[in-house]
């Protein structure tokens, strides 16, 4: 059944509505024009020397210029409040925020120094931001601290948004996101996952075309992973993206802004480093990594062509005492900026970006009976673009192109040595058909490959403009987006006669790629912005629609359909410094290759056997039956997001209380079905010498066969809703500089709109007249966690120590709408039987009525937990900083005993610490 729109929703669509019309008419009745003039000086905090070619940055209206000789800049803004972002060659970018009174001038004064460590602002926690361009809820997260996290890949630094829990940095399996939702079934966990947007420089990562799967062996799970690393049908894998190339990072959790699509449950936005840094090498120690990075930019771009480069090479072992399970990451990106014209109107971006993952297990040499080894490898090469042309010299009136190609050299492979038990008869056949076949080894190495190469292809254009009507700042925004996503490689190949293995007459054939079709997502996007003042209270409001065409058959009509989403957010001041922030939003993820395509499934039923020492007097005849699942009715699967909190935002005293609500329907799942089989039996009526038998033409006996495979399905649905508390307070006392407290209650249920099938009783000694149909349970998890962050930071010695207190006051998890009778059965012929409500309870349907044990309906009630980690973080002279930290320093791992297994159960990670020494490399050269 579908989840019911609540009351609550309605109204706040009908309270946004009257609010957008409300500050709409006001601001263009009552607007005055007010503007203010911003100065400042910008110099080096220890020598007190000015900075002349410093580039500020204001980062919400995207304008830039540069100091003058003296160090200083003036600039005319309308009356507001702005963010800075200053930078130089060889010194760390200071961030500022301002506020610019009508008719009065604002002297800043901006110290830059070598690390960021020295000076007198330094953020090393996620802080939230409020922005006209970056409407909802949102964190940023600043290269200080990204360094003082020393994270090994950007899954890492997710930990420090309100919700998540802080784990052991690791690369040995691949890392993924889970926003605004707590694990109940690795369905729903791979579902925010995939609908979790990843964007590099306002460019997506794509995973849509990874096929780099298996065919799942059916007494394992529906949609179990491969022998092999893989993330297909999944979000992208964190690990590829190293820290040392990310300047700063923005999580997008509420509702996001129309121009991001093809995405769920949030968007992560990835600045690269760029521009003008001075040559670093930074070396990353810990029991399971080992990495290096070396980091180098000269030019701001502006004045002069900026170009940066960095790379990184990382080794990782889940266990140093062994060498069979490894990971590699090898990553280089160049960044290349530049203005053109005399006026500086046209800019370009160009990065260039070349990667290289191995993620392997050897061959045990104690494994002398399976001999097992895999191998995943995936090279990975990127173009990207970003141009903008402004026809005003302040930039509020721009078109801008983004463009991206990118491609994959994804090769898997998996080998072990298969024993079979009993006779192997073995078919070719690729279409319905009873032929001959012959017998395999019972005893073999299966070699099974996996090649892929995944082509994405991006093009966004957009128009911006930005305009001051009244008091109040109006921002347009129009866009046209496409994105292509198509693989063609050699595909799941292996030796016919040594297939992988399989059971219950299940085939298996090698399939190629290079026949899928791509996936094409058309989507235009159109969106308004609006921020002003009603008397002294600030508001703000982005109202945005996006249409999402997938596989176009004309501008309204996809193969997939189409999505039509709209956006909306709003906030008020209704309070001095108090704010009322809501926001209403349907977001929609397209269907990957591997769902959409998943590819023929075979079953090889034996007609007739007969095995000989002579090859000669062999024979074997089989029944093939090809099924092609039909996955045509496949759509996008959408979120509803709903949010409505408050914030009180001081500048030194931040806090925000926030409710949301997001319910997902027609996510992506895999479902075992029932194929029925009909085959004859034949019997010998000769058996010549030296010549296989003599078949008698008429079969003794026709039977049913009921397989199983797995099929995509569009049907998953998940909800989630809580609260979630941000705030810090920046006390600037000698012994404690800020406390930061964050914390949320999320309540998530998953499960499917479907039915499921009682397979395991086909695999049994005998198979049953009836096997039943049930509906499916739900599964519902509660977690109450608050994390608080004491942040010492002393800026004459350079010296930042972190405390983090974390504790999960709550963590539970239930079954519901579990069901024992039967909704129907499907009989020994492969009919399905549907049984009418009123009679499922009756003892005639008793043999199918699903036995639930006790231990399955009880709940998991946890204990409360709590986990201790400290962080240090030290500049030196000579440009050297480093870097210690140790999770669960008191190694507090309490034992739960579960309440449904009784097995004893070890909480919180191990005791855990690593080491972060860089070196900068100057020229010696003194500041102008």
């Amino acid at each position: 059944m579908k989840h019911p729109q609540s009351l609550y929703q309605y109204l706040l669509r009908i309270l946004c509505f009257i609010v957008f019309i409300l500050f709409f008419r006001v601001s263009i009745t009552f607007g005055t024009d007010t503007t203010g003039d911003l100065c400042g000086l910008v110099f080096e905090q220890k020598t007190r020397t000015e900075l002349p070619g410093a580039v500020v940055h204001l980062t919400d209206l995207n304008r830039f210029f540069t100091t003058d000789a003296e160090g200083r800049f003036c600039i005319v803004l309308p009356a507001g409040t702005y963010k800075l972002e200053v930078t130089h060659v060889g010194l760390q970018k200071v961030e500022r925020e301002v506020e610019i009174l009508p008719g009065e001038r604002t002297e800043l004064l901006i110290a830059m120094a070598y690390s960021a460590l020295n000076l007198d602002e330094i953020s090393v926690t996620a802080r939230p931001i409020n922005r006209l361009d970056q409407p909802g809820t949102v964190n940023r997260i600043e290269r200080e601290a990204i360094e003082h996290i020393q994270a090994s890949s950007l899954a890492d630094l997710f930990e420090l948004l309100p919700g998540q829990l802080s784990g052991t940095p690791g690369l040995s399996s691949p890392r993924q996101t889970l926003l605004r939702q707590v694990p109940t079934t690795a369905e729903a966990a791979r579902s925010n996952a995939l609908g979790t947007g990843i964007f590099v420089d306002g460019v997506p990562i794509s995973n849509n075309a990874n096929l780099q799967e298996d065919v799942t062996i059916l007494n394992a799970a529906p949609g179990s992973l491969p022998p092999f690393s893989s993330v297909a049908g999944r979000g992208s894998d964190l690990r590829e993206i190293s820290p040392d190339l990310i300047e700063s990072l923005e999580v997008v959790q509420g509702i996001p802004s129309a121009r991001f699509g093809d995405i769920t449950s949030g968007a992560v936005l990835v600045q690269s480093r760029a521009g003008a840094i001075t040559p670093q090498i930074r070396f990353r120690f810990n029991p399971n990594v080992l990495d290096a990075n070396f980091t180098a930019g000269f030019g701001d771009g502006l004045q002069n062509t900026g170009i940066s480069f960095s790379g990184t090479i990382t080794q990782s072992q889940d266990d140093p005492r062994q060498n069979l399970d490894r990971y590699n990451r090898l990553t280089g990106q160049l960044n290349l900026s530049r203005s053109w014209l005399s006026n500086r109107a046209l800019r370009t971006n160009f990065r260039l970006q070349a990667s290289q993952f191995l993620d392997e297990r050897r061959r045990d040499p104690q494994d002398e009976v399976a001999q097992r080894e895999r191998e995943s490898q995936d090279r990975f090469f990127q173009f990207s673009t970003n141009t903008s042309y402004a026809f005003r010299p302040d930039r509020s009136h721009r078109i801008t192109l983004d463009a991206s190609v990118s491609l994959r050299q994804q090769r898997s492979f998996y080998s072990e040595n298969i024993t079979r038990i009993g006779l192997f008869p073995l078919s070719d056949a690729l279409i319905d058909t009873t032929m001959q076949g012959t017998f395999g080894s019972t005893q073999y190495r299966n070699v099974t490959t996996v090649e892929g190469n995944p082509l994405n292809i991006y093009g966004r254009l957009e128009y911006t403009n930005r305009f001051l009507l009244g008091s109040t700042i109006h921002m347009p925004v129009a866009g046209l987006e496409w994105k292509h996503d198509s693989n063609r490689g050699d595909g799941r190949q292996f030796d016919v006669l040594r297939p992988p293995r399989q059971n219950y007459s299940v085939g298996d054939r090698p399939r190629r790629f290079d026949d899928i079709p791509g996936l094409n997502l058309v989507s235009a996007y159109a969106e308004h912005r609006m921020a002003g003042q009603i008397g002294y209270r600030t508001y703000s409001i982005q109202a945005g629609l996006r249409f999402d065409n997938v596989s176009p058959e004309t501008p309204f009509m996809g193969e997939f359909g189409t999505v039509l989403a709209p956006r909306l957010n709003a906030s008020a001041e209704i309070l001095p410094k108090i704010h009322l922030r809501g926001g209403y939003g349907l977001t929609a993820k397209a269907p990957t290759l591997n769902v959409l395509y998943p590819g023929p499934r075979y079953f090889d039923v034996v007609n007739f056997s007969y095995f000989t020492t002579d090859p000669a007097e062999r024979l074997a005849i089989l029944t093939t039956a090809v099924v092609e699942p039909d996955n045509s009715g496949i759509r996008p699967y959408t979120t509803t997001k709903t949010e409505l909190g408050t914030y009180f935002d001081s500048g030194s005293v931040y806090a925000a209380i926030t409710f949301f609500q997001e319910n997902t329907e027609g996510a992506y799942g895999f479902s075992r079905e029932v194929f029925p089989v009909t085959f004859d039996r034949f019997e010998a009526i000769s058996f010549p010498e030296g010549a296989p038998p003599e078949l008698n033409p008429d079969p003794i006996e026709t039977r049913v066969f009921l397989g199983a495979y797995d099929r995509p399905v569009n049907n998953r649905f998940i909800r989630s809703r809580g609260y979630e508390l941000d705030s810090y307070l920046d006390l600037r006392l000698p012994w404690l500089s800020s406390l930061a407290l964050s914390g949320a209650w999320i309540r998530s249920t998953s499960g499917d709109d479907g039915l499921t099938i009682d397979t395991n009783r086909l695999f049994g000694s005998a198979v049953p007249n009836r096997i039943g149909i049930y509906s499916r349970e739900n599964n519902e998890r509660d977690r109450l966690s608050t994390s608080i962050r004491s942040i010492h930071h002393i800026p004459s010695l350079g010296l930042v120590v972190s405390l983090l207190g974390q504790t999960v006051w709550m963590d539970r998890d239930r079954r519901t709408n579990v069901e024992t009778n039967p909704v129907g059965f499907i009989t020994a012929d492969g009919e399905q039987v549907i049984i009418p409500e009123d009679q499922r309870g009756d003892e005639s349907f008793a043999d199918v009525r699903r036995q639930v044990s006790e231990a399955f309906l009880l709940e998991e009630r946890r204990p409360p937990l709590w986990l201790f980690n400290m962080r240090i973080s030290k500049s030196f002279t000579g440009g050297i900083q480093a870097s210690f930290f140790a999770n669960n320093v008191f190694s507090s791992r309490p034992l739960y005993e579960s309440t449904r297994s009784g097995s004893l159960i070890r909480r919180n990670p191990p005791l855990f610490f690593g080491f972060d020494l860089s070196v900068q490399i100057r020229s010696g050269r003194s500041l102008p």
